[in-house]
């Protein structure tokens, strides 16, 4: 399972979930500070992960999800998107660097 938290966010906000998947399923939490783009942030994800999982984002990391899921749908299990809006600013996160 592939955990995506917000901005600011890191593994404890995904705390519960640690504890009750612990031992049961592969558990990768993700970073989504380390790039400037949505872009780089889901290939950075999708090198990191195993083969085949099921993905969790919240809000930005929904975002980072949803393009995950289309760069390949083939890898991703199953998706669950918290607090994410896809129409909210698509066309300023399009392959684009975040403003500095």
């Amino acid at each position: 399972m592939v955990l995506i938290p917000n901005m600011m966010c890191d593994a404890r906000l995904f705390s519960p979930q640690i504890t009750a998947f612990s031992g049961l399923r592969d558990l990768y939490l993700a970073s989504i500070n380390q790039r400037d783009s949505v872009l780089g942030l889901a290939q950075d994800i999708l090198s990191n992960a195993v083969p085949r999982f099921a993905l969790c984002g919240l809000s930005m990391g929904g975002i980072v999800a949803m393009e995950i899921l289309r760069l390949a749908p083939n890898r991703v299990d199953r998706i669950a998107l918290l607090d994410t809006n896809p129409l909210a600013e698509r066309t300023r996160l399009k392959h684009t660097a975040f403003p500095k």
